[in-house]
């Protein structure tokens, strides 16, 4: 019977998570902290998603003229051949002031109408440029498509226990200096019984590629300098242990720098297990099949199925 490869668990959300930080599958909020300051604006409208980006730009379109309309409505008369008592009249000429698309039925018609006419032309012209702004902004702002192994493994590589897991680059263009940074953080105990978090670097088999354009694996060799040297399983959920990575690079196409990141809780981290291997051995013309769908799947050591990955994936490009 051909094995099948075990259920994963669900691969944390990495960063922020309704105001809370994300590492691994703990939480952490902050508290003691002022929530809001006005200088974080700018901040929260690129980091926003895009449906409340547009909900937010839409809200502020719809107050703004709101506002102006009622100011106009507030004084019978300030606009030319608008119907009295009807709002919406007011409505209309509001989002046409505010446009400064010009007047054709409607103008203002006294003093107190081309002062409100011109304050809120002048503030039109704030929120079309802050808006303008903020849109190229997310929309020229550097990102990647890097891909991380749901979970990672060790397993034995050239008879030493290894710490593995992939990355891949979705896109078609190549990050340029790459380079990959891992940390374990964990809970110890000092002396004096204080809980404290520390963190490791680990020490990685390639931590730098020129190109970084197909996949890569990850490799940390477990020996008595590494810090999961002698843990199991057991180990490392006792100490709420978390594997951290990121990698980073230069864009080729948008010659930028990008980076991505992921984090795996202890339950994401399988001993004895191997990854798939997703490059063909076979060969179609002149052409070897990298193939995704089996990027994340990987078996227990010992069964022929989904060997350990070839030298190629090893190191990026």
């Amino acid at each position: 019977m051909t094995p099948q490869p075990p259920q994963q668990p669900i691969r944390p959300r990495v960063g922020q998570v309704r105001g809370e930080f994300q590492l691994g599958t703990s939480r952490i909020k902050r508290v003691g902290v002022s929530r809001w300051h006005w200088g974080d604006i700018y901040h929260w409208m690129l980091t926003v998603s895009w449906p409340r980006f547009f909900l937010l730009v839409g809200a502020l379109y719809l107050i703004t003229n709101l506002v102006f309309a009622l100011a106009f409505y507030a004084v019978p008369g300030s606009i030319s051949n608008a119907r009295p008592g009807y709002f919406p009249d007011c409505v209309f000429f509001s989002i046409e002031t505010l446009a400064t698309v010009g007047y054709g039925y409607m103008n203002p018609a006294t003093t107190y109408g081309h002062i409100v006419a011109s304050t809120e032309i002048l503030l039109g012209m704030v929120e079309v440029a802050a808006v303008t702004g903020l849109l190229f902004a997310r929309f020229s702002r550097p990102t990647s498509r890097i891909m991380f192994s749901n979970v990672a493994v060790i397993t034995p590589f050239n008879g030493v226990p290894t710490l593995m897991l992939r990355a891949g680059n979705e896109r078609a263009n190549l990050i340029l200096e790459a380079s990959v940074r891992a940390s374990l953080v964990r809970r110890e105990t000092t002396l004096e019984g204080q809980v404290f978090t520390r963190f490791y670097d680990l020490t990685l088999e390639r931590e730098n590629s020129g190109v970084f354009a197909l996949t890569w694996t990850i490799l940390h060799k477990i020996d008595e300098t590494s810090p999961l040297f002698g843990k199991t399983q057991h180990d490392l959920q006792s100490e709420g242990t978390t594997l951290a990575v990121a990698i980073s690079g230069t864009d080729d196409t948008l010659n930028d720098f990008v980076h991505a990141r992921q984090t795996y809780a202890a339950e994401h981290i399988f001993f004895g297990h191997h990854f798939a291997d997703i490059l063909s051995d076979k060969m179609e013309g002149n052409v070897r099949v990298l193939d995704y769908s089996k990027f994340h799947d990987i078996y227990p050591d010992g069964s022929r199925e989904g060997s350990m990955p070839g030298a190629a994936l090893a190191h990026p490009g």
